[in-house]
This record gives structure tokens, C-alpha cells and sequence, in this order.
């Protein structure tokens, strides 16, 4: 067997809190905040997003890294089995979980770079959120009285 990689410590999802009240009250309370369109909630709201897909991408690494080794060890376990001369069904059937192990290590390499896209995505949505209305943000927090909601003067 190989040595075992270390697992990285992964990283928290962020979740939508829940309440021992009404059934679907967790939902609602869920749907409020994603409902709070002002500044830093959004801007919160991107970094999670980033921070999760960050965190996806970091575990299937790992996961692809695992399935290489352990396709590797699958096929080496097929040559071991072949000059062992044991039945050839045995033979197969590793050498086609090795062959299955290579395939799932591409297809979560692709995802790797889905989820990283994603993230990077998040992050520059993020800046570019900040970038135009952090000033806007500054103004009305800095006033005294209270602004109207966007929307008010369409009326």
C-alpha cells in the first residue's frame, strides 16, 4: 500500500442558520438574508462564495490526487496479479478499476478547474462590487438621516 497523504483541514461552508421554530422557518430566515441587497451583505455573501469554491477546489485536488495513486497501485496490483499467474479474470478486472480510476482522476481534474474558475470569478465580482459602491456605501452610511430605498423616486 502507499504511504497516506495528509488530508487538508478543510475549510467551513458557509450554511444558511435554521431555528427550532415553524418547519421552514429556517428557510425563510435563509431567504431574508440572501433578500438583503445592502453592501457589506452582498460583499459578505461574495467572499463566502470564493471562500467555498477555494475550498471545493482544494478537496478535489485531493481527491484526484488520491484516484492517481490508487490507479497507479491498481495497475501495478494487475502486473503483480499477471505474473503471479493467477485466473485472468482477476487480471481484468483490476486493470478495468485502474482504467476506471484514470478516468475519474480527468473528469475531477475538469471540475478542479471549473471550481477554481468559479472562484476566481467570485473574487473579481467581489472587487469590482467594491470598486463601485464601496464610495456610494460611504456616502449613506455617512449620513445622518436616513435615504431612501433605490427604487423610491420610480414610483
Amino acid at each position: 500500500m502507499s504511504a497516506l497523504i495528509p488530508r487538508p483541514t478543510p475549510t467551513p461552508v458557509p450554511r444558511a442558520s435554521t431555528s427550532k421554530g415553524a418547519v421552514g422557518s429556517g428557510l425563510r430566515r435563509a431567504s431574508a438574508a440572501w433578500n438583503d441587497n445592502r453592501y457589506d451583505a452582498v460583499q459578505q455573501r461574495l467572499k463566502d462564495l470564493a471562500a467555498t469554491m477555494d475550498a471545493i477546489s482544494d478537496s478535489l485536488l485531493y481527491s484526484a490526487k488520491r484516484m492517481k495513486q490508487n490507479g497507479e497501485e491498481a495497475a501495478s496490483t494487475a502486473a503483480a496479479i499477471a505474473r503471479a499467474d493467477l485466473d485472468g479474470a482477476f487480471v481484468e478486472l483490476t486493470e478495468e478499476t485502474s482504467s476506471a480510476l484514470a478516468t475519474a482522476h480527468k473528469a475531477t481534474r475538469k471540475a478542479v478547474r471549473s471550481s477554481q474558475s468559479l472562484a476566481e470569478k467570485a473574487h473579481r465580482a467581489q472587487t469590482l462590487h467594491q470598486r463601485m459602491y464601496q464610495p456610494l456605501d460611504r456616502v449613506r452610511s455617512g449620513r445622518r438621516h436616513r435615504t431612501p430605498k433605490p427604487g423610491f423616486f420610480n414610483r
